[in-house]
């Protein structure tokens, strides 16, 4: 798909389906070797996932919105000819609580990257001789600046992660068989 055609729900699922590739090669990634080596590194990738997970909160908001919207218009049928609206219903009450749950995640992921904010890796020469103590009550008193995560990260995920055609990266044994994504529905 291009920026001129119109998506349509392959696209959609399609999209879908890449997504938990994308973190299972995030997962490989930070795992190592090498792993992650910086803790910059380590607070974009926090911000990034902070950022991930309240657009999937929107996510499910818009699957919420197109369910009621169709069930409204009397567009919705039910496998078993039952009606659709106690199926529609649970999932708008369980759509409610992802979104208030990949809400609370991002915040989580927000306050993680926060606290890493003034954290910076060691020279070696700095190593054990630096007094701790100094640097604690220097960051008491706001001496050392600390930036929100929801300010400017160094580096978006989709750059950090390796594009949809470098996943033969990644060893055999270690990758899990592809599977197309499938439409979720009760039977």
């Amino acid at each position: 798909m291009n920026d001129h055609e119109t998506p349509t729900n392959e696209d959609i699922e399609r999209l879908a389906g890449e997504l938990h590739e994308r973190v299972r090669a995030l997962n490989h990634l930070t795992q190592g070797p090498p792993g992650l080596s910086e803790p910059t590194a380590a607070y974009t990738v926090l911000g990034n996932l902070a950022q991930t997970s309240f657009r999937l909160a929107q996510t499910a908001e818009h699957i919420d919105a197109f369910l009621t919207r169709e069930l409204d218009a009397g567009r919705l049928g039910h496998d078993r000819e039952d009606d659709p609206v106690p199926a529609v219903t649970a999932a708008h009450n369980a759509l409610g609580r992802v979104t208030e749950q990949a809400a609370d995640l991002g915040e989580s992921f927000r306050r993680a990257a926060s606290a890493l904010a003034p954290i910076h890796a060691l020279a070696d020469s700095e190593g054990a001789s630096r007094d701790q103590h100094v640097e604690v009550d220097r960051a008491e008193r706001g001496d050392t600046q600390v930036s929100s995560a929801g300010e400017d990260f160094p580096s978006a995920i989709n750059e950090l992660l390796p594009s949809p055609g470098q996943a033969d990266a990644v060893p055999p044994e270690l990758r899990s068989p592809p599977q197309p994504p499938h439409p979720r529905r009760g039977r």
